[in-house]
């Protein structure tokens, strides 16, 4: 087993002291509890929630979440940002794929 030597400030060192007497434990114990429940593997699923309810985003399995279709028309959205840079009038004739090839 190995160890490990730590410096605490007189305050810290106090209610760490305090801590483990309420306890009933050993201050090696408490630090080990410590470290293992912040080293624990987490599941990825549970950390994309956490992040989800941290951020307030929505659920996407959520049925109520209205979702867009911006991914499958953004040639039509790249065409209407550029028109409106532009201006109205300007025509932006976009080539299809494989188009003028002979």
């Amino acid at each position: 087993m190995g160890a490990l030597s730590l410096r605490l400030d007189s305050e810290l060192e106090m209610r760490l002291t305090q801590e483990v007497a309420r306890r009933k434990t050993t201050k090696t114990q408490f630090v080990q509890d410590l470290l293992r429940q912040a080293l624990e593997p987490r599941n990825p699923v549970d950390l994309l929630y956490a992040m989800r309810a941290q951020h307030g985003l929505p659920d996407p399995a959520d049925a109520s979440v209205p979702m867009t279709s911006r991914s499958e028309n953004v040639k039509d959205l790249v065409y209407e940002r550029v028109q409106s840079k532009l201006g109205r009038e300007a025509v932006l004739k976009v080539a299809e794929p494989g188009a003028g090839e002979s």
